[in-house]
């Protein structure tokens, strides 16, 4: 028996873990809430033109219409992806786990419209599902605010804390999740299959609050054919800095590759020594080995004037010195708060002035990475991009690591991408 703690134990993050992030109570602002009253369940053959195949099965749609006319979809599916054995014999059985991905479809939505539909893939945060964008940030409104944007928007679930990783080790119960494979291999082919979408990289686009915003970047610089323009909000950024490997580490040991609150148990992540039934004591030990569980084995660089592990592949700050990001140019919004002071509105062109008191480096010995701790490897990450000569909307403010900046950055992102971007950025 592996070790396991209750419901009690488990630290709840709400949409707060930030890639290399922070692990804070995000302020559960919501501008509007979406219709959760289940209009109509139905077989997926009913709605869907191809709901099995690219290894997912359907298993039931449940149509929810709003009051401006669009509608959310939820899909429920299974996936080959998730879950995957790993290790041994898995303790859960089946592996097979259903999963659900909600559609925002726009009022009048024509499947059969001689000009597809652009598709926003949008990725949730740490602790948080495929509904949080709608239950949380009233994605509806948001859409309706921004007024550029006639797509769909994609919000599948990224696990609470599956860090949009092909695990490369496994659970304490021997099964691992591949969200890569499922989210790029998977569900977007699944989706131009079932949708009138612009089935190319013109077509779509990725955005993502704090984990997702890291999921975002990591997905964008390993897969530049499938995304044509991206938005970055409270991203995690450098997976270097000791405080955000403290963040993922303790979120492997709270939640691993939990989908729902109730997975717990045998989908955390600890490493055990000589048959024991307790996990090693050694914290430093623990969080090698939980981020090489997600992340591959590490290396070892000099950051910040100590030696420290870095996993190079699956590190924006890394892939932004690698150029990775050049395929983006002037398709690319980031967006982070914790600006001490704001001298002037920033007009998503400059860099963030002193007045912010972003200092990355006092973040070494930090227990836990706060919303300015991002704003500074943010503007660090926009320093670079600059010195590359990659076009991008930089956009610091003094928000919070919370549902009322995530909003704010969501209008601003839709105007920039699909309008015309608005002279100054948000201030939330």
């Amino acid at each position: 028996m592996r070790f396991t703690s209750t419901l009690a134990g488990l630290l709840i993050f709400t949409g707060t873990f930030t890639g290399p992030g922070v692990a804070q109570a995000a302020t559960e602002t919501a501008t509007e809430t979406a219709t959760e009253t289940v209009t109509e369940t139905t077989g997926c053959a009913a709605v869907l033109p191809r709901p099995d195949g690219h290894g997912i099965t359907c298993v039931e749609v449940r149509r929810r219409p709003q009051s401006d006319g669009s509608e959310l979809r939820d899909v429920t599916m299974t996936s080959t992806a998730i879950f995957q054995a790993s290790g041994g014999t898995p303790v859960i059985d089946p592996l097979s786990r259903p999963i659900t991905v909600r559609v925002y479809l726009p009022k009048d939505y024509d499947p059969s419209r001689a000009t597809p539909y652009h598709a926003l893939y949008l990725l949730n945060g740490g602790g948080d599902n495929y509904d949080a964008w709608t239950t949380k940030a009233g994605l509806v409104s948001l859409v309706h605010d921004a007024g550029s944007f006639d797509g769909i928007v994609v919000m599948p679930t990224g696990g609470m804390t599956g860090w949009y990783a092909d695990w490369a080790g496994r659970t304490d119960g021997y099964f691992a999740p591949k969200w890569e494979t499922y989210h790029i291999e998977q569900l977007i082919p699944w989706i131009d299959s079932n949708f009138n979408t612009v089935a190319d990289r013109s077509g779509r686009g990725l955005a993502g609050l704090s984990m997702g915003g890291y999921g975002t970047l990591r997905y964008a610089a390993a897969h530049p054919g499938v995304f044509s323009v991206i938005g970055a909000f409270s991203p995690g950024i450098d997976l270097r800095a000791r405080p955000a490997q403290r963040t993922i580490s303790d979120s492997m040991w709270q939640s691993g590759a939990a989908i729902e609150l109730t997975d717990l148990g045998e989908f955390r992540v600890n490493k055990y020594d000589n048959g024991s039934p307790l996990p090693v004591l050694d914290q430093e030990v623990q969080r090698r080995y939980r981020l090489d569980t997600l992340f591959g084995p590490h290396t070892t660089t000099v950051f910040h004037g100590r030696t420290v592990d870095d996993w190079p592949a699956a590190n924006p700050a890394d892939l932004v010195t690698q150029g990775r990001y050049a395929p983006y140019d002037g398709r690319l919004a980031l967006y982070a708060g914790g600006c001490a002071s704001l001298p002037s509105a920033p007009d998503g062109t400059e860099p963030a002035p002193a007045a912010c008191g972003y200092d990355t480096r006092a973040s070494d010995d930090a227990p836990g990475v706060s919303e300015p701790i991002l704003g500074a490897y943010a503007s660090e990450f926009d320093a670079t991009l600059t010195g590359l000569g990659v076009g991008h909307r930089y956009c610091y403010s003094r928000g919070g690591h919370d549902w009322n900046a995530w909003s704010a950055y969501l209008v601003d992102f839709l105007r920039y991408a699909y309008g015309t971007a608005p002279a100054h950025c948000p201030a939330p």
